[in-house]
């Protein structure tokens, strides 16, 4: 399948690209992985030169699958949003694929360098990376001013001041309603 073969070559190329990824995963060759994105699943195996190769698996060793909180993480924090994937099976090649995954790095320059040269490669990856870090501040901001339009401005949410306001008045009248309760108790054994 075209889909299979393009996520095996873009992921060994990534493994490829970083010091000791591949090292790493040697000592789990013929091991197998399960990459279960909901509407498609990539089985691999891992073969002698620590890389994947696509296979046909019934039951892999490691099953991992991202949830909706890396989907929506992963463009603003790369490999931080792995954390927010579900992973199971094989303990041991988990915790090798988490520390592989996470020193995962993709040298953008190197890759561009042959095709538009060293310095339109090293400017298009600059450009790049301003242009996602502006798209994250932008999501931000947005975020930011939602929230305060729905408290400010339709009241659908409490501001964080009235909420301490409120709870601090609650806290005072079941301190009040306490000592009430412990005067009136007293009053009752006193008698008549």
């Amino acid at each position: 399948m075209i889909p299979e073969a393009l996520f095996e070559r873009s992921l060994n190329h990534l493994l490829r690209q970083s010091p000791g990824a591949t090292d790493a995963l040697r000592r789990h060759a013929g091991g197998s992985v399960r990459f279960d994105l909901t509407l498609a699943q990539f089985d691999f195996r891992i073969v002698d030169d620590g890389c994947f190769s696509e296979a046909v698996v019934d039951t892999p060793d490691a099953v991992i699958r991202p949830t909706p909180a890396l989907v929506a993480r992963l463009p603003f924090f790369g490999r931080e949003a792995l954390r927010h994937a579900e992973y199971s099976g094989d303990p041991a090649l988990l915790a090798t694929l988490d520390r592989v995954f996470k020193q995962l790095s993709w040298d953008v320059e190197a890759d561009l360098a042959p095709v538009v040269g060293d310095i339109a490669a090293h400017r298009l990856h600059a450009f790049g990376r301003d242009a996602l870090a502006s798209l994250a501040h932008t999501v931000s901001a947005l975020g930011l001013n939602a929230s305060e339009y729905m408290v400010e401005e339709t009241e659908l949410m409490a501001r964080g001041v009235d909420v301490a306001r409120f709870n601090h008045a609650v806290d005072t009248l079941a301190d009040d309603t306490a000592r009430l309760d412990a005067r009136l108790r007293l009053l009752e054994t006193r008698g008549p």
